[in-house]
């Protein structure tokens, strides 16, 4: 079943488009990775799918419902890019009134103190929120979205700002949410940690979508990969490297490292080895990488067609 469908959505801001035509489908207790540079119209088709913001033309449905609608509000949590609090107040306080302003279910006391517990906010509970750090506050945020047990939660850069243990926190919140059947929508510019739990992904540039599907398609569009080699003499393994048939360009990073771009990932790590021991050159390690960074910036290159 779908929980996000737009067709045609369309925002334009005087002769600015920010926008174009967006096409989306997003099923029932996924997540869905929403990826773009800075100004590419990923906030902006958030803030479509919550109603913050009217369409120009084109239509959004959250589980069948008009975007925008009471019926379709009440199925959203959302975390904006940069949210606002009521600083005075405790994190617990503030949770508990937004709790009861959003007419949660039950007590709103102990879902706040269940949410500082699933975000390890519990030790701060007490504080006001004006003297939480950034990674905090991010923290909140996610947790004010999280209130009412909504069916989708849209959630703009939720990992911004937060150590590897903050951002850990979220993922395993976010993953134990669809585990109960909730749908995300998220965006991050930590592409390399993106990849490791969605399901579904959208490639948007200049307001338009570029390509969108499961992951694993799009990752499969263009099937670059790319190697990072560190042999015994690197300046030899990148002319050799050059010349392999499967190869399309060598490189060299800040460590004086070789870097491979391959369009047969799986050929060029059979022969490596072999090629450079012909050579008589020694592999001191090699590290695979691609994936989702790798497909945006070749989608910021060319727009994705191959």
């Amino acid at each position: 079943m779908t929980m996000i469908e737009t067709r045609g959505l369309t925002k334009e801001y005087g002769d600015v488009t920010a926008v174009t035509e967006v096409d989306l489908t997003v099923d029932r207790g996924d997540i869905h990775g929403f990826v773009g540079h800075n100004g590419a119209g990923k906030t902006t088709t958030m803030q479509m799918l919550t109603g913050l913001v009217t369409p120009t033309r084109g239509e959004a449905y959250i589980g069948g419902e008009p975007a925008g609608t009471r019926a379709a509000t009440k199925k959203i949590g959302y975390a904006p890019q940069d949210p606002a609090f009521y600083e005075s107040m405790t994190g617990r306080d503030y949770l508990t009134y937004m709790g009861e302003l959003s007419a949660v279910d039950g007590s709103t006391r102990e879902r706040a103190d269940e949410l500082l517990t699933r975000l390890n906010l519990t030790d701060a509970a007490d504080q006001a929120v004006e003297g939480y750090s950034g990674g905090m506050l991010r923290r909140l945020a996610v947790g004010q979205a999280m209130l009412g047990d909504p069916e989708l939660l849209i959630l703009d850069e939720p990992t911004a700002a937060l150590d590897p243990e903050g951002r850990a926190m979220i993922i395993d919140a976010l993953e134990s949410l669809t585990d109960e059947g909730t749908t995300i929508f998220v965006s991050s510019h930590v592409l390399t940690e993106l990849e490791q739990f969605i399901d579904t992904v959208t490639f948007l540039k200049e307001g338009q979508v570029v390509t969108s599907g499961p992951l694993t398609e799009v990752l499969s569009d263009t099937g670059i990969e790319r190697f990072v080699v560190d042999a015994s003499d690197n300046d030899r393994a990148a002319r050799l490297l050059a010349t392999h048939e499967s190869v399309d360009e060598v490189d060299r990073n800040d460590d004086g490292a070789v870097v491979v771009r391959t369009d047969d990932p799986e050929g060029f790590a059979v022969a490596l080895p072999q090629a450079l021991s012909d050579a008589t050159l020694g592999l001191y390690s090699v590290d695979r990488e691609g994936g989702l960074e790798e497909r945006f910036l070749d989608i910021l290159d060319d727009g994705g067609e191959d």
